[in-house]
């Protein structure tokens, strides 16, 4: 008797099993449409099908018809699968009410998949659910993103019409008013909302609202309240679903959850509006940037527009009392990225005729344009006229609108402070930080009484040679310097070009010394020592300094003359028996005539003074 009990009450749960997947719709997979961008990254049709049909096995929502029997089925009759397929002829194959159908593709950095699930019972083919996603992932992670996604996609695909308002509640309280939005519209496309409310009304009419008190309702939330009620209509028992949705309605949930509807909408809207005042914001900074890079008079610094943009936008990003949905992050995101390239590209190195400063050094190189200008020596004016010459520069180059600075050259000593003991000395070599008119110690510290945006002093040619040098490959491996072009001291040509800047004259700014001392530091406005870098008037391009302060290194060997007729692209000999340097520019301790536009000085290359400096040029490679 114990063994017929036993498998009587195993064949009735088998009984009670079988009743209850009767109940369950069924569905079934078709192939996902896959985009060769996904192809190439080997995602097959096959693979995400069998994924998405493995879970939405897991959501129990639906009787799932197994790829591996259509499979079988189709070999059977002999017919191809594939997305030719129809999904009508796949539901009459395989018996499925509901066919998934999907498209995947993979571009520009985002993975973006799209399910819908087909009510073939329908003669046309009625799109019952439709959703998507699209993330930002690596391509070397889309793969492993891929299950994840599907996992999602499945759950709103097997989602109740009680689930989706439980949670619009819940993305309401979260202050997501968007997805909110789209939940309620969900629970109205599952839901005949029509219906509802005319079984709503007919309890009313009847007075039948002691009768709905009392009635027992499977569930307490909403969403339960919602689905029993739903399953009670679809099984034809409206007088019983009619009490359930009228008690719902008069629940203090009930009545709120039409404010709630109402508030989602009105909120999604007020969103928007915000987002898209922000992103007018951000872009009409990013379009005056764009207009202050052209201009040659700039009324505020581009990357300052650039930053405010951006900090704007990512300030609302990061507000965790702001949710946004996918779409709205990505209409912020793709704009920030659309600045940040034109702010890249701000850095990109010296372009023609534009002003440009090395980020992080901070230092500024003025454009000197290919061109001629008249070298007339040293001297009174008369002497002078004699020696006139035209010298050509054929090519274009951005010279330091200041003397390198003691903070400029600090940067330079501890950027290399991974050097080795023999690479330390021969950069320390070049510098004589026990002179008391050095700016620095052998510790890289500045010295009591200088300051650093003060001319860096008491380093010679060679030392500032290895600064150049180290510039040169600074830039380069940042891809800011342009092609065969480098840092380096100017030659004699060039650093007389920027002097004059355009000017025929003994000084840049005349033939007379009278208003010297607005342009120059020299031996009649000093106390012995360097003043700071541009603190006087510059010459009409905008360099300063190029009068008095420091002498400055320049690139060539000295010989006694600059040049003796019309040259191009001129440079000293190719050595010194004396080891000399030209020097040109006068310094601090120098007369009023060593600062002319023409004047000219040597120095050993290998040995330092106070009054020598140097400044750099970007310019062709020698």
């Amino acid at each position: 008797m114990r063994i017929f009990f036993i498998i009587g009450t195993v064949f009735l749960s088998f009984i009670t099993f079988l009743s209850a997947i009767e109940k369950k719709e069924t569905a079934a997979v078709h192939d996902f449409n896959v985009t060769p961008a996904l192809t190439k990254l080997n995602i097959s049709p096959w693979w995400l099908s069998e994924r998405m049909e493995n879970e939405l096995v897991q959501s129990g929502k639906y009787t799932m018809i197994t790829r591996a029997r259509i499979a079988r089925v189709l070999k059977e009759q002999n017919i191809s699968s594939g997305p030719e397929l129809k999904p009508q002829e796949l539901g009459k194959i395989s018996g499925a009410q509901y066919i998934v159908t999907g498209q995947a593709d993979y571009s520009g950095g985002r993975i973006n998949i799209v399910v819908n699930i087909i009510d073939v019972t329908v003669k046309a083919g009625e799109i019952k659910r439709s959703f998507d996603i699209s993330v930002f992932s690596p391509e070397q992670e889309v793969a492993s993103r891929l299950p994840e996604l599907l996992e999602k996609l499945a759950k709103k695909l097997s989602m109740t019409p009680g689930e989706f308002l439980e949670q619009g509640l819940e993305m309401m309280k979260a202050g997501d008013y968007e997805r909110a939005v789209q939940c309620f519209q969900e629970l109205g496309r599952e839901a005949d909302m029509q219906k509802i409310a005319s079984l709503t009304k007919m309890v009313s009419q009847k007075q039948l609202e002691k009768e709905a008190a009392a009635v027992t309702v499977s569930g307490e939330t909403p969403g339960e309240m919602l689905d029993y009620g739903l399953n009670l209509m679809y099984n034809g028992d409206l007088n019983k679903a009619a009490l359930v949705f009228y008690r719902l309605q008069k629940s203090k949930m009930g009545q709120e959850i039409g404010n709630l509807m109402r508030a989602a909408k009105h909120g999604a809207k007020k969103k928007e509006e915000v987002i898209t005042t922000l992103i007018d914001s951000a872009r009409k900074k990013f379009e005056n940037a764009i207009v202050s890079r052209d201009e040659k008079e700039r009324q505020k610094d581009p990357t300052l527009l650039c930053d405010e943009a951006v900090t704007e936008l990512q300030a609302f990003l990061g507000n965790p009392k702001v949710h946004l949905s996918d779409d709205e992050k990505r209409r912020i995101t793709d704009l920030i990225g659309e600045i940040e390239s034109f702010r890249k590209k701000l850095f990109a190195g010296p372009s023609k005729d534009r002003a440009w400063a090395i980020p992080g050094l901070k230092m500024e190189f003025i454009p000197v344009a290919a061109g001629s200008f008249t070298s007339s020596g040293e001297g009174a004016k008369e002497d002078r006229v004699e020696h006139e010459y035209t010298v050509k520069i054929t090519k274009p180059f951005w010279i330091g609108k200041y003397e390198v600075s003691v903070g400029e050259f600090l940067y330079y000593l501890k950027s290399n402070s991974g050097l080795n003991r023999n690479e330390r000395f021969e950069i320390n070599r070049d510098i004589d930080f026990e002179s008391p008119n050095c700016p620095i110690n052998a510790s890289y510290q500045i010295k009591k009484g200088f300051l650093p945006d003060m001319p860096m002093s008491c380093i010679s040619w060679r030392g500032a040679k290895k600064f150049c040098e180290w510039l040169s490959a600074s830039e380069k491996k940042e891809g800011r310097l342009p092609l065969n072009y480098e840092y380096r001291l100017p030659t004699e040509a060039e650093w007389e070009s920027g002097c004059r800047a355009g000017t025929k004259t003994a000084f840049s700014f005349g033939d007379t010394t009278q208003g010297l001392e607005n342009y120059a530091w020299y031996r009649n406005n000093t106390s012995g020592h360097q003043e700071k870098c541009g603190t006087k008037q510059p010459n009409k391009w905008g360099i300063y300094d190029m009068h008095g302060n420091l002498w400055e290194w320049c690139y060539d060997w000295y010989s006694d003359t600059f040049v003796v007729a019309d040259s191009e692209d001129p440079r000293g000999p190719d050595s010194s028996t004396d080891n000399l340097k030209v020097l040109r520019g006068g310094s601090f301790t120098s007369e009023p005539v060593d600062l002319q536009c023409g004047s000219r000085y040597c120095f050993d290359f290998k040995t330092s003074k106070k009054n020598i400096g140097f400044r750099a040029v970007c310019a062709p490679e020698l």
